[in-house]
């Protein structure tokens, strides 16, 4: 006897589903690593929304599947990488030249680090730069919003250029401009270099492939508003640029996950 189809799927999908959810439960919502002790948040795995028809080089909206993966809840400060350039001899940025931490600044993310120099970094940590399409993800979540917080402007829910003092903050000073995961400052204080290289999405109106020339960073900074610090904004940039506005944030897979507490 057959059994007809729309039986059969919802009957595997009740067989299936409990094991599904079961086996995402098991991962820890939040964990830390040895090495740099900075909480790191799980961005589930499943479909979300990336690009927008904003921009010609953000077209079209397309469907795009991640697996689970964890990212920085906040920007790599100065502190951690001033560590790390101690630990791996590495020399430090422009802004520590005189060998030692700003005062005051510790917490601020770090900036004037190149790509090679935010590689070096998440690889000393135990982790590595996120994608763009992981980095999108976990600005925006699955609803498709513009900003972290949500589809509407303002600003006073990321650093930009809109607000007064026109420097970094230190990360996590505006916990309402968090994403639908609870990571800080997807918007605005400094761009985040991604492990991307600037390239047309399939189907876009626009054909260009920038490999070995353009990386994507995301984010915008405090010195930028509104249209640069949408989640979809795509910003190419040379591995070599070096700036006051650019830092990073790292990401690491599961199956590489070593914390030292939950």
């Amino acid at each position: 006897m057959k059994l007809r189809l729309s039986v059969v799927l919802p009957c595997m999908l009740a067989v299936f589903l409990p094991f599904l959810a079961r086996a995402q439960s098991e991962l820890p919502k939040t964990i830390r690593l040895a090495k740099d002790n900075s909480e790191m948040v799980l961005v589930p795995a499943g479909e979300f929304t990336m690009g927008s028809e904003k921009l010609a080089n953000e077209k079209p909206r397309h469907k795009v599947f991640l697996k689970d993966f964890y990212m920085d809840k906040f920007e790599v400060t100065n502190l951690l990488y001033y560590q790390f350039c101690k630990d791996t001899n590495r020399e430090l940025p422009i802004h520590m030249t005189s060998g030692k931490m700003p005062a005051g600044r510790e917490n601020h993310p770090v900036s004037n680090v190149s790509f090679s120099d935010a590689e070096a970094f998440c690889k000393w940590a135990g982790k590595r730069l996120a994608t763009e399409q992981e980095w999108e993800k976990a600005a925006r979540g699955i609803d498709g919003r513009i900003y972290p917080w949500g589809s509407g402007w303002d600003q006073n829910l990321s650093n930009n250029r809109t607000r007064s003092g026109e420097d970094t903050l230190p990360v996590g000073s505006i916990p309402r401009g968090a994403s639908p995961y609870g990571l800080m400052d997807m918007s605005g204080n400094v761009w985040e270099w991604t492990d991307s290289w600037y390239k047309s999405y399939p189907n876009s109106p626009v054909n260009f492939d920038e490999t070995g020339k353009n990386r994507v960073t995301r984010g915008g900074a405090y010195f930028y508003s509104i249209e640069l610090l949408r989640t979809s904004y795509r910003h190419p940039l040379p591995p070599d640029d070096v700036s006051e506005y650019g830092g990073m944030r790292c990401a690491l897979d599961p199956d590489k996950v070593k914390p030292i507490n939950k």
